[in-house]
């Protein structure tokens, strides 16, 4: 009896230290405490502010093979009119982080539909941990692609599709914001997006940051050109 306490309690501790050694390892990019809030700006190319969108998270999950937070996001136009709002999900699981695509929505097809009455369906997206090893980044982790679709109710002409793909490392480095500086990955992706108009190719950069998640974003057409860009306003907790 004492031998077999003694083999259950030796495989609840390795479990445990699996279960944390799960947390340790995942590093979790957007906030993770109940109530905190963050701003990102959106601009245009020469610096006109388009659009504002705020993320508060909801709720916090832990679970023995990571974390799962609930997020609360408003989009409004620059005066500060809310003109849409939802949900998203962000988790880490067994060491691998992904977010909903609506936390970095800030793609110019997107922001241009936002101020419609839409819903959008997307794709989880992964964020490898450049940071655990900036000697050999994405050495073991890939960039998933990822595709959101946008509907305007009521008018299924009014749709888009945004997919992000060749998703890659790119270096690690110090951004500046108006809400602080913030040491981060930043990564490169090609840009398609399809309307019934037409499709838009580009590329685009994101720089993001342990416990803050994406601090500024940049889109740019096939010619090189800056089309629009966001970076992190403010961070309320």
């Amino acid at each position: 009896m004492k031998l077999r306490n003694l083999l259950l309690t030796g495989i609840m501790l390795i479990a445990v230290s699996a279960s944390a050694i799960a947390q340790e390892s995942c590093t979790f990019f957007f906030p993770n405490q109940e109530g905190q809030q963050v701003t990102r700006n959106c601009y245009t190319a020469d610096g006109k502010l388009m659009n504002i969108l705020v993320y508060r998270v909801d709720q916090v999950y832990d679970y023995p093979s990571g974390t799962e937070v609930l997020a609360n996001y408003t989009f409004s136009n620059a005066t500060g009119k809310p003109i849409n709002s939802g949900q998203m999900v962000a988790r880490c699981n067994d060491g691998d982080f992904t977010m909903s695509m609506s936390g970095a929505m800030t793609f110019p097809a997107a922001m241009d539909m936002m101020n419609a009455d839409v819903y959008m369906v997307g794709d989880l997206m992964n964020y490898p941990d450049a940071l655990s090893d900036p000697m050999n980044p994405g050495d073991d982790d890939e960039f998933d692609d990822a595709t959101i679709r946008l509907y305007q109710k009521g008018n299924k002409n009014n749709r888009a599709e945004v997919t992000l793909s060749d998703r890659e490392f790119v270096t690690t480095e110090s951004v500046d914001t108006p809400a602080g500086p913030f040491y981060c990955t930043k990564i490169k992706y090609d840009i398609d997006i399809w309307t019934p108009k037409g499709k838009i190719e580009g590329y685009g950069y994101e720089w993001y940051a342990p416990n803050i998640g994406i601090v500024r974003s940049e889109q740019y057409n096939k010619k090189n050109e800056l089309q629009s860009y966001s970076v992190l306003e403010k961070i309320k907790k």
